[in-house]
């Protein structure tokens, strides 16, 4: 089996040194015939929530198929690995998993994620949450946040996300560009997609941003006044201008749907629809129907209720 080889870019910390599988096999059932790879990676997504310039909140879950008897998956990584938890989906089953940090070579650590055997042929879903620190560092009086991986095998999909608090403005690198970026009043989230990743590809994101914005002083009360006055005089244009503002928003958060999106929509208007059903409807794998919908739950547009092994999707009213 290829392993994920762990390779820092020069004169950086890489944000994830290697990916890295350990497969156990089961004890009394032989192997009938060889595997390229013992697992499929089918999709593969890593989440990032800026909770300050120390802390991150990192999110990967991963859809993998497997081609033995897996019990054990293992990632590395360089910076510290806080308050870990673990959950697997499996025949329509969700439930935590046990998690163990363990410090390796070089400060490197080994996350190990136990949990029972994964039969070949099964597919399961793997969701590890943790905080870490020092994937951010400061240069020239901004931040800049930093990730990498190479993958030692080829992915379905490889999905990223990375959102910044209200208070912070990025700035630049941005590398690569975003293939979205969404901006609300509480956040900025960015996201990269890449489809069919290779064996050996890697990744190397960079984003700055500024340090959190200080709110001005409060102006003085003789200040509050004429504003006030001023806008006892233009109150009527000030509603109209505030009404005409409200619906172009709302007009361009409604350009801003892509394409996949809108069809959806346009499904769920004639009735609810089985998620599984959706991916043959749109033309597109089942990794990337479920990251559409799980943005559009979101964002209020959908609710989706566990059906069997599927989910039925709803328009939300």
């Amino acid at each position: 089996m290829p392993v994920a080889e762990d390779k820092k870019p020069r004169g950086r910390k890489s944000a994830l040194v290697g990916l890295a599988f350990f497969l156990v096999l089961g004890l009394f059932i032989p192997h009938t015939h060889a595997q390229t790879y013992d697992y499929r990676i089918n999709a593969y997504a890593v989440y990032f929530d800026v909770i300050s310039r120390d802390d991150v909140k990192e999110t990967i879950e991963m859809s993998i198929t497997s081609y033995t008897n897996l019990t054990q998956y293992v990632i590395y990584t360089d910076y510290p690995v806080l308050a870990p938890r673990a959950l697997m989906e499996l025949n329509n089953r969700t439930f935590p998993i046990n998690v163990t940090v363990t410090e390796v070579l070089g400060g490197t650590n080994a996350v190990y994620m136990n949990f029972p055997p994964l039969k070949p042929g099964e597919s399961a879903r793997i969701q590890l949450t943790f905080t870490t620190k020092g994937m951010i560092t400061e240069s020239d009086g901004k931040q800049q946040f930093t990730y990498y991986i190479k993958f030692s095998q080829p992915v379905g999909l490889f999905h990223v996300q990375l959102v910044v608090p209200k208070g912070y403005a990025v700035l630049s690198p941005i590398i690569p560009s975003p293939d979205r970026v969404e901006s609300s009043t509480n956040r900025l989230l960015l996201e990269w997609t890449r489809q069919n990743v290779n064996a050996g590809e890697e990744f190397y994101f960079i984003v700055g941003f500024s340090g959190e914005i200080t709110p001005p002083r409060q102006p003085s009360p003789l200040l509050y006044a004429g504003l006030f006055i001023a806008g006892l005089v233009i109150g009527g244009g000030a509603v109209y201008a505030y009404i005409l503002y409200r619906e172009s928003k709302k007009g361009e958060e409604r350009a801003h749907l892509r394409t996949d999106e809108e069809k959806i929509l346009a499904i769920l208007k004639e009735g609810p629809v089985l998620q599984s059903e959706l991916a043959g409807k749109l033309g597109v794998s089942k990794a990337k129907v479920s990251i559409i919908l799980r943005e559009m739950e979101e964002k209020g547009l959908i609710t989706r209720v566990k059906e069997g092994r599927t989910y039925r999707v709803f328009l939300r009213e």
